[in-house]
């Protein structure tokens, strides 16, 4: 992969770290902490219980995004980014243009994925 193409894909990263980052939200990279202020029903309680949860899967999504899109960024800098970490193939420009956090080439991530649902549906 030449110089400019990885320039072109650190700037992406980059730029959906920054967005991530800038975003104002602090709720999207920390995990809900929210007592309940006023007394409720069970009703309102399980409510409250279900929005806590959804924000927090919200936040562990984010968190795994932030480290991916860092880990892609350091894979650049060593010269390592695009190369499957299972088979040492090149990963397409195709597959890194639309998950450029991939760390997988397709074949190897198909296989992953046929063990995966093998192993839950044992």
């Amino acid at each position: 992969m030449d110089n400019n193409t990885l320039a072109d894909f650190r700037q992406l990263l980059e730029t959906r770290l920054s967005v991530i980052a800038d975003s104002g939200d602090v709720s999207i990279l920390k995990p809900a902490d929210r007592g309940l202020a006023d007394p409720m029903d069970s009703a309102d309680m399980a409510s409250h219980h279900r929005d806590q949860d959804l924000v927090n899967k919200i936040c562990y999504r984010n968190q795994r995004l932030v480290r991916e899109i860092r880990s892609a960024i350091k894979r650049i800098d060593a010269g390592e980014f695009g190369t499957c970490w299972l088979c040492s193939s090149a990963i397409t420009l195709e597959r890194l243009r639309a998950h450029p956090t991939a760390t997988l080439c397709i074949r190897c991530q198909g296989a992953v994925e046929t063990l995966r649902r093998r192993h839950t549906a044992a």
